[in-house]
């Protein structure tokens, strides 16, 4: 991957202050953070982009993470070992790709053309770039995220930890009813029915919208002190209240108690009073509410506390942020208050770090992942870009566990459709999407296989002469993520076989839409 000579990391200084300098002969498309809005917009460009140019993938990490089974690992055994896959070369491009993946390293700069890492690539620390894409995504506690640092081994040990702190405890508080909340309340008590699970929020119901609070992360591994939490002032989207009012009924009737409209307050002038540190406590633990009230836990999980990964820009540019999220325009373009911005022209943002409106969630960054490819490859091609918005249809599936969950989807024309249990267990409670949504992400020489065992998870090695073809992928995509809306088209009778588009019925086959 390499070329030119080698660098040491005490010669670093003299590169990031240096002149930025071409050293490759094709042009970079630097996408930045390798999660789900990262890697999505990876695979909808690696077989578009004309031979003059090339994606560099980076990643602080130098393996792959799925936050979607970042609970259930938390708390089944087992589990720890599926939510983790090799991110290489070779398992996200095919081979002789001229497309870099580079693991295991941080951006450390943004310049109005070039991006500076903490370690060297191809020779510098200094990538230039035609577009660059801001991918960062947001920081929660463990499991929720893989903290600063953290290898392999030490996300896989902790979430061990998590499992057996869990496995002793008999009365654990979790501070917070959003869907974090809500899903680990469902994990503990599937894999624990005995335990006692207290759940606390503050709004009138469960799901319903509130300010999110977010922990400063910074060098902070297991623990999470509620003191610690600053308001970020993203308001989430308010859920239909018919599925707040569906999981509260499948909570109580599984015997989880959930208390509204409260706040937890740290206690240490109680006997026994809780600090506000999340994870097991010394012996039973008085927890004070706003009102007054105590609970009591020898257990605390507190689910609120999502930072977007924002530092990049607050660095160089804070006209550039709003509401503590990356401002984007119609275009997903980067756009900032203050005049001549360095990162006007040169950046997109997607994911969870930008201001593009509704949930934080896996929907939402593959979206703007799909949404940002047709406008990059547009600029490469020096076309006009298309203004994006996220799709109408889109959904709120909860799982409790493997075998309860409520959900529903939005979708055109009709509005909310609420799903059966069957559908939610089929389509998420069961695999939390990780052979439809996260293995499908691999696409390269060495083919991830699905988890089928409690050992670790190795590529398998395809065929020399294995070409992926990225029409036959994108038909996969489409069949893979449409067969939830076709099981609906036959219950609601919408739509028939065509597909239905912004209200529209259209025989154009989704694959061959981009951004409208």
């Amino acid at each position: 991957m390499s070329s030119g000579k080698s660098i040491s990391f005490s010669d670093q200084s003299t590169l990031s202050s240096g002149p930025v300098e071409h050293i490759h002969h094709l042009q970079n498309i630097v996408i930045i953070g390798a999660s789900v809005a990262g890697h999505t917009l990876t695979d909808e460009l690696m077989h578009k982009l004309p031979e003059t140019h090339r994606i560099i993938l980076i990643d602080a990490l130098d393996f792959s993470y799925w936050p979607l089974g970042s609970l259930r690992a938390s708390v089944r055994p087992g589990w720890e070992k599926k939510i983790f896959r090799p991110f290489t070369q070779e398992t996200v491009f095919p081979k002789d790709s001229r497309h870099r993946v580079v693991p295991g390293t941080r951006v450390v700069k943004l310049r109005k053309d070039a991006v500076v890492l903490d370690k060297p690539f191809e020779g510098s620390r200094v990538v230039p770039f035609f577009k660059a894409v801001l991918a960062t995504g947001s920081s929660q506690a463990s499991p929720m995220r893989v903290q600063n640092g953290a290898s392999q081994a030490d996300a896989e040990s902790i979430l061990i930890q998590m499992q057996s702190e869990i496995a002793v405890a008999t009365r654990v508080v979790i501070i917070g009813g959003g869907p974090v909340g809500i899903e680990m309340a469902g994990e503990i008590r599937s894999q624990h029915p005995n335990t006692g699970i207290t759940v606390i929020h503050d709004g009138p119901r469960i799901l319903e919208r509130f300010v999110s609070s977010a922990p400063d992360l910074n060098n902070m591994f297991d623990n999470t002190t509620l003191s610690q939490a600053a308001d970020q002032h993203y308001v989430a989207p308010a859920a239909n209240p018919k599925l707040s009012a569906a999981l509260t009924k499948l909570l109580n009737d599984h015997h989880v108690e959930i208390i509204t409209n409260e706040r937890a307050v740290p206690s240490t002038d109680l006997p026994n009073g809780w600090d506000g540190v999340a994870g097991p406590q010394d012996g039973i633990k008085s927890i004070r509410l706003r009102s007054g009230r105590t609970v009591v836990a020898d257990y605390v999980f507190i689910s609120v506390g999502n930072r977007f990964n924002v530092r990049l820009v607050e660095a160089v540019d804070k006209g550039a942020l709003i509401s503590g999220m990356i401002r984007v325009d119609e275009f997903l373009r980067v756009r900032s208050t203050n005049i001549g911005s360095i990162l006007e022209g040169g950046y997109y943002a997607i994911g969870d770090c930008c201001s593009t409106p509704g949930w934080k969630t896996m929907q939402g960054a593959k979206a703007d992942g799909e949404g940002v490819a047709p406008n990059i490859l547009a600029e490469v091609h020096n076309l006009p870009v298309r203004k994006y918005k996220r799709p109408v249809m889109h959904g709120m599936l909860l799982p409790m566990g493997p075998e309860y969950g409520r959900g529903y989807m939005t979708l055109p024309l009709i509005g909310d459709a609420h799903l059966p249990e069957f559908m939610v267990k089929k389509v998420k409670s069961g695999t939390l999407f990780d052979p439809d949504y996260f293995l499908a992400r691999f696409n390269g020489e060495d083919k991830v296989e699905p988890f089928d065992g409690w050992g670790s998870v190795k590529p398998k090695q395809r065929p020399k002469d294995y070409v992926p073809d990225p029409v036959e992928m994108e038909k996969k995509r489409y069949i893979d993520t449409s067969l939830l809306v076709r099981a609906l088209q036959r219950k609601y009778s919408f739509g028939d076989k065509d597909h239905v588009w912004n209200g529209k019925k259209d025989k154009t086959p989704y694959y061959q839409y981009h951004a409208a």
